[in-house]
């Protein structure tokens, strides 16, 4: 972070939010609470003037309730700095519509899911940084493995409705764009130092300036813990370590010399290992001792690492025209040892059996105690799931805007072009076998992999028109997405490897300002996704309908935002994966899970219970009622059936933070609830015995205090989950999964 918190929340309310990022001035708070626009506002500029294209942000006036039509959502630097938060779980929790599920409790693989589209490794919202696409393999391989570190952003927006239909590809639910540290208007740099529980180190440091027509931005952020799980007989740990690297550049032109331009470049590297694992605990055990881990875990070890390079140009090509083109790369690599097979039971299938009392329950209980050995010829067996994922394209956007009559227009056009690479077995290895014997795994053998390369091609179209007559915005907005996939590119392609997608889907934004207070809001739109590399011929992407409308209130420094919400899944689809399978149990390839409805309600508050002389306390409410079912059978015997039960959509979640601020203190409160909900769809079936099938609700509540020792020298300290409670918020791929327990840490914050 490049600022210096000099100003209360309250004035940013008033302020555009491309200056807070430009000029590097942190001085917002929480800026609304549900706000959407894809690009700045046309309020911002008159008929015939155009702006500069911002491709960095897709929420550009939250500031501005009477301009926005869908729901978003935008936590700014100062928001996310309440809590310094390093889990991405942690941060969300505060926005409502967003599904979460802990899987190791540090955010290491999150699964995030917005509006009860599948939160499966995060594979049906469309992620990106600054823009541009950040998942490992959008097109071929949507599952999010690689997920942006939150510790580094500067910002978060989460936006839904009808203008995800400008970026995608995933459309059916949301989209989650970071903001990473921007270039500062002047030489400045900080330092964001701390020390906390199980081994807990961070440094977050950048410097950067702007001079004449030339600015640049170094930036590193480290961070090592042990974790929180404790490993059976064994020295290990179970936590991680993070190290990145960002450089930035920028060139402008001189005023007055040609039309304006600007050139934006992004160099990025990083490396994460992780201690982390497939398999949870039984229910008994987790009751014992929720940090557990079974020594037969031992091994497993994900390293991922990612380089990844943008540039992008933007000129004004008249005074009402300007152009955007950005073109981008990222390698990524995900090497997983990782835990697949127990004395011959699958990953997903051994807490289970335990759990039920199955076939050898009893043998496979001692096995993971340490108590039996192992009687099987793949006693112990693990996967090295080694894969390394290319993603590549180019981008162009025009934005023009121009009058007819009495209405304004605000025009966007665009074109991408992208290519997705992913190989499989990049190491040349397959399966390492171990037996257990006197609780020691012993190394017995390893075969060897095939390598597999699949490939996806897409090349996606946009246009929208933002139009503006008096009180009333209207939007309506086109994608089209053409999408060819190859299995596996060493084998010729044949209607069992190969597939092809043509898919045009609109949408429809409308804003109403009653008055300067009120203002109704609502939208329709298809929503489309596409079903990844490894799909026959003929395959379909996920589809759905999706509308919302409600109703926003602004009044100073109070302000309330209702919206309700409807998706009707017309192809619902699954990523069939080890930590996600399918619910026929498959791990490989692509289910249509027949068609579902999801509906409910988002709302937002925030209000400044007191200010004056000196002191304020905001308040803020993020609430979410979520219902729904699937409608129709799947189109495999052992799928969905209709009136089966939504996975991992708790139908209450809050969200609600109390602060004290001063000129020298900032302290908060926050205060988070889920409610239950299952992990699978059949646990709601007649005859289903749902004891294992479902998640626990859970609160939690975190504190914090800040205080300013100088001008520019902050200390902080925080507890998180100041209770100690853990509950199961996962039951993925095998077993029982939580939460972290009571978290403490002191921090320091250094800006100069």
């Amino acid at each position: 972070m490049t600022a210096r918190l000099t100003h209360v929340a309250a004035s940013v309310r008033h302020l555009p939010l491309r200056h807070l990022r430009r000029s590097a001035i942190a001085e917002g708070a929480f800026l609304c609470c549900m706000l959407a626009l894809p690009t700045a506002a046309s309020a911002q500029s008159s008929a015939g003037q155009a702006r500069t294209l911002d491709a960095v942000s897709v929420i550009a006036v939250p500031e501005d309730p009477q301009s926005t039509m869908g729901s978003a959502y935008v936590l700014t630097e100062q928001e996310l700095e309440k809590f310094e938060h390093t889990n991405v779980n942690s941060v969300l929790r505060s926005v409502p519509g967003v599904y979460l599920r802990e899987e190791d409790g540090m955010g290491t693989f999150p699964n995030i899911g917005i509006r009860a589209g599948s939160s499966g490794r995060s594979g049906r919202i469309s992620l990106m940084e600054d823009g541009i696409p950040a998942a490992m393999s959008p097109y071929a391989n949507t599952s999010a493995y690689y997920f942006p570190t939150i510790g580094r952003m500067a910002g978060i927006e989460v936006l839904k409705g009808p203008e995800v239909l400008l970026y995608g590809p995933q459309t059916t639910s949301g989209a989650i764009n970071f903001l990473s540290t921007p270039i500062p208007a002047t030489p400045s740099g900080s330092l964001r130092t701390e020390l906390g529980q199980y081994g807990t180190k961070k440094i977050h440091a950048n410097y950067g300036a702007t001079i004449g027509q030339w600015g640049f931005l170094a930036e590193t952020y480290q961070r090592e813990t042990d974790g929180f799980h404790k490993l059976d007989r064994s020295t290990r740990t179970a936590g991680s370590d993070v190290e990145e690297y960002l450089l930035k550049a920028r060139w402008r032109s001189e005023p007055g010399a040609g039309p304006r331009q600007q050139v934006d470049i992004k160099l990025f590297s990083g490396q994460e290992d992780a201690d982390v694992s497939y398999l949870g605990l039984t229910d008994a055990d987790f009751r014992v001792n929720p940090d557990r881990r079974y020594h037969l875990g031992e091994l497993q070890r994900m390293d991922r690492s990612r380089k990844s390079v943008s540039v992008r140009h933007q000129i004004e090509l008249n005074p009402s025209t300007s152009l955007a083109t950005t073109a981008y790369w990222a390698d990524t690599s995900r090497h997983y040892n990782r835990l697949n097979q127990i004395n011959g039971v699958g990953i997903g299938s051994v807490v289970n059996t335990i759990n039920n009392n199955g076939p050898d329950a009893a043998l496979l209980q001692g096995i993971l105690d340490g108590t039996a050995d192992t009687t099987h010829a793949n006693g112990v067996r693990y996967g090295h799931n080694h894969q390394d994922f290319i993603a590549k394209g180019l981008q162009l956007e025009v934005l023009s805007n121009f009058s007819t009559g009495a209405a304004r227009h605000e025009l966007t056009a665009g074109i991408r072009w992208h290519q997705d690479t992913t190989k499989n077995g990049t190491t040349g290895i397959g399966n390492s076998i171990y037996s257990q014997v006197n609780g020691s795994l012993v190394y017995e053998s390893t075969s060897a992999a095939t390598l597999t390369q699949g490939e996806a091609k897409a090349l996606a179209f946009w246009l929208a028109d933002r139009i503006s007559i008096g009180s009333l915005n209207l939007m309506p907005v086109l994608r089209h997405e053409r999408v060819k996939s190859h299995a596996n590119t060493a084998q010729p392609k044949t209607d069992l490897n190969s597939n092809e997608i043509n898919k045009t889907t609109v949408g429809l934004g409308v804003n109403y300002a009653m008055t300067s207070e009120w203002t109704l809001l609502g939208g329709v739109h298809q929503g489309f996704a596409p079903p990844g590399s490894g799909v026959a011929n003929g395959t379909k992407g996920e589809e759905s309908i999706n509308y919302e409308g409600g109703v926003r209130y602004r009044r100073g420094d109070f302000g309330v935002d209702a919206i309700g919400f409807y998706s009707d899944y017309t192809n619902a689809m699954r990523n069939c994966l080890v930590a996600n399978p399918c619910p026929d149990g498959s791990v490989e390839g692509t289910q249509q899970t027949g068609e579902k409805k999801v509906y409910g309600l988002e709302l937002g508050m925030f209000a400044d219970l007191y200010k004056q002389g000196g002191h304020r306390i905001p308040a803020r409410l993020a609430y979410t009622f979520t219902d729904g079912e699937y409608t129709k059978d799947s189109d495999i015997a052992t799928g969905v059936r209709k009136g089966d039960v939504l996975e991992y959509a708790p139908k209450h979640m809050l969200s609600a933070q109390l602060g004290w601020e001063t000129t020298a203190w900032r302290s908060y409160v926050a205060l988070n609830y889920g409610s239950s909900s299952c992990s699978n769809n059949t646990c709601g079936r007649p005859g289903v015995d749902p004891r294992y099938l479902k998640t626990e609700s859970l609160v939690t509540v975190n504190l914090s205090t800040a205080y300013q020792l100088t001008r520019d020298v902050q200390v902080y300290a925080k507890i998180d989950n100041v209770f100690d409670e853990q509950k199961i918020t996962n039951r993925g791929p095998d077993g029982a999964r939580g939460n972290m327990g009571r978290y403490v840490a002191m921090g320091l914050r250094v800006d100069f």
